[in-house]
């Protein structure tokens, strides 16, 4: 799945609750190499995964962030959540690696 000119980035929703806001984290593979995607279009893409969870769950604000992450400080991501053409997202639970 991954190649040379693959990119991975992390974002992280953290609920701005004290001291138990909750989080979550997406993954996303960007397996074609072109021009770097910016990163609000990377939290745009990543919210649509997760919003109607979030909605749900009637969180409180949260601050989102995007960040490139090495392959070694993946967790295991098992199946995809969605494939959209060069990019592959996971959904992880624990945002926190």
């Amino acid at each position: 799945m991954p190649n040379k000119d693959s990119q991975f980035k992390k974002v992280v929703f953290k609920e701005d609750r004290d001291p138990k806001g909750r989080s979550l984290a997406v993954i996303i593979l960007q397996t074609a190499k072109r021009t770097d995607v910016s990163d609000l279009a990377i939290i745009e893409f990543a919210y649509k995964l997760v919003e109607n969870r979030i909605m749900n769950e009637a969180w409180g604000h949260c601050d989102k962030s995007a960040k490139s992450i090495s392959v070694r400080s993946l967790p295991p991501l098992g199946e995809p959540t969605r494939k959209e053409g060069d990019l592959i997202a996971w959904v992880v639970e624990d945002a926190t690696f």
